[in-house]
């Protein structure tokens, strides 16, 4: 994890081993963008309103299938923990499988983990009221060990499964993702095993994981030229990256890097969650 001035490295030790990496405020994907986009991301996080006194103000944000475009407008920033492969059903105690496309608020969701973890965060804090971002990371790291006993084994091996999984998914070298029936050789586990699992450990089945990884490639590479990205982003052809594109991001690649998006929506989300829509984060990774 990067030692800055938002993470220390004992709130990192205390963290890294659940999350790859803490976001903060937003960013524009691409400068001058004409809305605020809602990326697709096959990522579950924990996301708090900076400013809230309320520990209970938490919201679990689990994997976004399709982007949307909002109307800029101002809000609070949000503070947002990514869970690590594998993590995020372990931690909460439930499987993932209904949280695609979902933000979740504490008390509607039927964890006591997280209810317990919420409750930890103010204990022993003398100082009632709202915590900044660094105090509350070292709120959460406090709360980590108290909050999540030791699991039984086979929670180990769910998680190893789904972490080597979608390492083996993942687009990056610039050749097609493995087919998941070699995945499940690899991993000396059913084809059928392998779906079960990595949807419950991820919220989305192996075939939208890839999809929704290739096209987070190409828009962290969008200033390439289109045959740059389909060859790195491992898609067969420029074609098949459109078509793909097309499908979670509403417009084609070449229409997204020249700013014309699909038309902006105005943000009707719940107010338990509608502060955590429309941001791209900046990041503090964990390694």
């Amino acid at each position: 994890m990067e030692r800055d001035e938002l993470v220390s490295p004992e709130v990192a030790r205390a963290l890294r081993p659940w999350f790859s990496g803490i976001t903060l405020g937003a960013r524009p994907v691409l400068p001058d963008a004409p809305a605020v986009l809602e990326q697709p991301d096959h990522g579950t996080t924990l996301a708090w309103r900076t400013g809230s006194a309320d520990p209970y103000d938490v919201v679990v944000m689990g994997p976004r299938t399709r982007a949307r475009y909002y109307v800029g407008r101002p809000g609070r920033d949000c503070l947002q923990l990514r869970f690590r492969p594998g993590r995020a059903a372990e931690f909460l105690g439930l499987p993932l499988r209904d949280l695609a496309d979902r933000a979740v608020a504490v008390a509607e969701l039927d964890s006591e983990p997280l209810r317990t973890f919420a409750r930890l965060i103010t204990d022993g804090d003398s100082s009632p009221g709202p915590e900044s971002p660094r105090a509350r990371l070292r709120s959460l790291a406090r709360a980590v060990p108290a909050a999540l006993p030791a699991r039984p084994d086979r929670e180990g091996l769910r998680r190893r499964i789904v972490a080597e999984a979608m390492a083996m998914l993942a687009a990056g070298d610039g050749s097609p993702p493995t087919p998941v029936g070699l995945v499940a050789r690899h991993l000396n586990v059913s084809e059928r095993h392998l779906r079960t699992v990595f949807v419950d450990g991820v919220g989305l089945t192996p075939s939208r994981f890839v999809r929704i990884d290739r096209v987070r490639t190409v828009l962290a590479r969008i200033d390439q030229t289109l045959p740059e990205l389909a060859t790195e982003a491992g898609y067969y052809d420029q074609s098949h990256m459109g078509a793909d594109f097309r499908r979670v991001m509403g417009t084609t690649p070449h229409a997204f890097a020249t700013r014309r998006w699909p038309a902006v929506e105005a943000c009707a989300a719940a107010e338990a969650d509608s502060d955590h829509h429309g941001l791209v984060p900046q990041p503090h990774s964990m390694t």
